[in-house]
């Protein structure tokens, strides 16, 4: 015969005859389906894992590009005789009737004593006056401007994407933001560091300052330096980080951030003011890590960044 029989005891019927070609064909093909069924889960896995690490390395890249590094320079202003002629809170104090308490006063504000709480007895004297929010707001509003400054906000506009804009001010936010909207500067600003205050009741309320540790700001109430840090710690978890700094300021209590800046920073300073003096006259200047100059106006600040850009 030309198939193989085998004899098999069959329970019911004896023997019967069983064809070994029909079974190795019949194994065989049942080993051809197990094998491509494996083939195909295979190439089913293979796929998964591909699309898996496709959707890893698309959702690394995406988080990579959500933080990357933005590196911007940063324009300090100091805000009383820098960016106005003259002192805002200072001006307030003709309020006051009597010239020998405002001549304390103005002692008391240069001299190493907490500025908040100066100025919250201040207002608060004011208040107890009958001196009213309209009273204070009027010289508020007529606070000038340093000449040149607002042609060099105007000068910026044109490069808002090419600086970060701060004011950082002893002063208080109450003010501050007064003199920024009568000349529609608010939105030009990034950040305003100062003083927090506010109008309650016919009454400016001033806010205790941040805390700090600093030996040449300590009982003031406010450190630039340590509010400076603070701000840069907040834009670093922005992942923005600060390339340049340029600190345009006058007085001596802009010394302490002065000091802190670095080799690659510039400070701009008022000429003949306080902060002037104190770094050339009284060689403080020995300290200064950065490179130094001198301004009059406004106009000699936007030359400057002209110059920077040549």
């Amino acid at each position: 015969m030309k198939n193989k029989l085998l004899k098999m005891q069959s329970q019911d019927s004896g023997e019967e005859l069983v064809d070994l070609d029909e079974i190795n064909k019949k194994n065989k093909e049942e080993k051809k389906i197990k094998n491509e069924r494996r083939n195909k889960n295979k190439i089913i896995y293979i796929l998964s894992l591909i699309l898996i690490i496709a959707i890893i390395i698309i959702y690394l890249f995406s988080k990579n590009m959500n933080h990357k590094i933005n590196y911007k320079s940063v324009i300090i202003f100091d805000f009383d005789k820098t960016i106005t002629e003259k002192d805002t809170f200072e001006e307030q104090l003709n309020l006051l009737k009597s010239k020998d308490e405002i001549d304390n006063l103005i002692k008391r504000i240069y001299s190493p004593e907490r500025w908040d709480l100066i100025m919250a007895e201040t207002y608060n004297k004011f208040y107890d006056l009958n001196i009213t929010i309209s009273d204070i707001n009027f010289y508020i509003d007529s606070m000038k401007y340093t000449p040149g400054m607002e042609e060099l906000f105007n000068f910026l506009k044109n490069k808002k994407d090419e600086y970060i804009l701060v004011i950082l001010s002893a002063g208080h936010l109450y003010q501050v933001n007064r003199v920024l909207q009568k000349k529609n500067l608010t939105s030009l600003i990034d950040e305003i560091i100062s003083f927090n205050s506010y109008e309650k009741d016919g009454k400016i309320i001033i806010e205790k300052g941040n805390e700090f540790i600093c030996d040449k700001c300590k009982g003031i109430g406010l450190c630039k330096n340590n509010e400076f840090n603070i701000l840069k710690n907040k834009y670093k978890e922005k992942n923005i980080i600060f390339k340049k700094i340029y600190y345009i300021c006058d007085g001596v209590n802009d010394y302490c951030l002065a000091r802190n800046l670095q080799t690659n920073d510039e400070l701009l300073i008022r000429k003949d003011y306080s902060l002037d003096k104190y770094l050339y006259k009284d060689g403080f200047i020995k300290n200064i890590k950065c490179k130094v100059d001198k301004w009059n106006n406004g106009f000699d600040i936007i030359n400057f960044f002209k110059n920077i850009e040549k």
